[in-house]
């Protein structure tokens, strides 16, 4: 099933981010990037919570080519609803070609992770936060793998292809950076079919 509020990506600049100091029962580890867009700021809580675990979170930077970079950055700044289907420009860890290597990817925690997402907003131009909208207020969530959790899971009716989230980094020489991060919980993809490449 397909993420219930749908999917798209924000596009803007970076007004601030935080991290949380800790974890609480029932409180998972989220650090939040607050976007600013013409129709004000955004919110964009990153879920990095490692369940307590040294490698509990996955994360890779995949450095984009003109062909990937180019269609996100001649979006406006503001929300853009997606379709989850291979040419949208919607996001699938698994089926894209430029993202489905299973090279690349780090294991910590989620502050490990946020060490190497941190440089990127302090030299970023602009973001663009892929994810599902917040049903109130203006923001993203579920801004990492939506595919992968096992059966049985309170996550597993929202796996879908093609409705991955992630955070692109235009850096202000032009060039643009992917961070994508997925659980440890979230299984590995298998037996998809690639989509096209926009490397």
């Amino acid at each position: 099933m397909p993420l219930i509020d749908g999917y798209g990506v924000l596009a803007g600049t970076l007004f601030s981010y935080s991290c949380d100091s800790g974890r609480t029962n029932g409180h998972y580890y989220h650090c939040t990037v607050i976007v600013r867009t013409p129709r004000g700021l955004s919110r964009c809580p990153i879920d990095l919570d490692s369940k307590e675990q040294k490698n509990g979170i996955e994360w890779k930077l995949v450095e984009l080519g003109p062909a990937a970079s180019q269609p996100v950055t001649a979006l406006s700044d503001g929300w853009h609803r997606l379709e989850s289907v291979p040419d949208a420009l919607a996001l699938d860890y698994c089926r894209s070609p430029q993202f489905r290597s299973v090279d690349g990817w780090r294991r910590g925690t989620g502050r490990n992770a946020f060490r190497d997402l941190e440089p990127l907003l302090r030299q970023g131009k602009r973001l663009f936060v892929f994810g599902e909208p917040f049903r109130i207020g203006r923001g993203v969530h579920n801004i990492h793998q939506n595919q992968g959790d096992p059966p049985g899971s309170r996550w597993a009716r929202e796996n879908g292809p093609w409705q991955d989230g992630g955070i692109f980094v235009e850096r202000r020489d032009g060039s643009m950076v992917a961070f994508l991060c997925r659980f440890k919980t979230q299984h590995e993809c298998v037996n998809v079919e690639s989509g096209p490449s926009l490397s």
